[in-house]
């Protein structure tokens, strides 16, 4: 294999929390690398690495240390400069959860190399595990390719080439409503969002609530330092003018009940409260 194949493709995944090592990801490091994709694994923890990741790395993954700057957004923007200057053509972003083959990666990137011209993002169908169906809405359209005007980060796939046109990721939202910002953005910028038909990703999305009317409406539990993003950033997006307005609509309602939920169904109604004391007054993040 020579160094120009190895580097087509390169798969970009954040890492972050005290859990994140213990994940089951040696082996799959290993099927992506022996797939000849490159592995730029981003950590956002502080510390040591630990040998079990070292010994992924060996075999041909690039290791890059963040710091969280930049929450998950800035992880992301890290490792994707780092695979551009290493001469990556096509690049594929998961998270450390996520779980997709190198032969799913492949078909990912197969429309961009066969419509070369086309400003195509693409990502992979969502299979919500908790709800145990399909996340998202799409429209059906020619191919193997279903029209969407949103993709979750994980699994996203895109030309090195059109990064500079896409821009980074908003490292001042740190982590809720960044794929949205992005996503929204990169359509203002003429740019389609499809995902594959054929391609599904299975994803967690949070814990599951305790509450039964919480899950019946559809929430997950989350902590209050992720209700003080989601508070604050969701004014921040209702104020750009690329994002719809069906959908600041839609976000600006459920965000009338989504505290209220919060302070009186879950356990730490005191923190809660701060995070959306917090989140209402605070200055909001830059232009982007």
């Amino acid at each position: 294999m020579t160094q120009t194949e190895k580097f087509l493709h390169a798969v970009v995944i954040p890492l972050y929390g005290k859990d994140c090592f213990s994940l089951d990801l040696s082996a799959y490091f290993h099927e992506l690398v022996a797939a000849g994709l490159l592995v730029v694994l981003v950590d956002n923890n502080p510390g040591a690495l630990p040998a079990h990741v070292m010994e992924a790395l060996a075999v041909g993954g690039q290791w890059l240390a963040n710091g969280n700057r930049g929450g998950i957004a800035g992880g992301l923007n890290r490792g994707i400069d780092w695979a551009c200057q290493a001469g990556a053509c096509f690049l594929t972003l998961l998270d450390q959860d996520s779980r997709i083959s190198a032969e799913q990666i492949t078909q990912l990137r197969q429309p961009l190399e066969r419509e070369p011209q086309r400003r195509l993002v693409l990502g992979p169908c969502i299979w919500d595990a908790q709800r145990s169906r399909r996340h998202g809405r799409w429209r059906a359209s020619a191919g193997d390719l279903e029209a969407t005007r949103l993709l979750i980060s994980s699994g996203t796939t895109f030309r090195s080439g059109d990064w500079p046109v896409l821009g980074a990721f908003h490292e001042d939202l740190c982590i809720d409503f960044v794929d949205h910002a992005w996503c929204f953005r990169a359509q203002a910028r003429g740019f389609e969002l499809a995902q594959h038909a054929a391609v599904y990703l299975r994803q967690q999305f949070g814990e599951m609530h305790p509450n039964p009317l919480c899950r019946r409406l559809g929430l997950q539990l989350y902590s209050p330092e992720r209700h003080y993003y989601s508070l604050r950033n969701l004014r921040w997006l209702c104020r750009q003018s690329y994002v719809p307005l069906d959908l600041k609509i839609k976000e600006g309602l459920k965000m009338c009940f989504k505290p209220w939920l919060w302070l009186l169904c879950e356990n730490r109604r005191c923190a809660n409260l701060q995070a959306i004391c917090r989140a209402l007054v605070a200055p909001l993040p830059g232009a982007y």
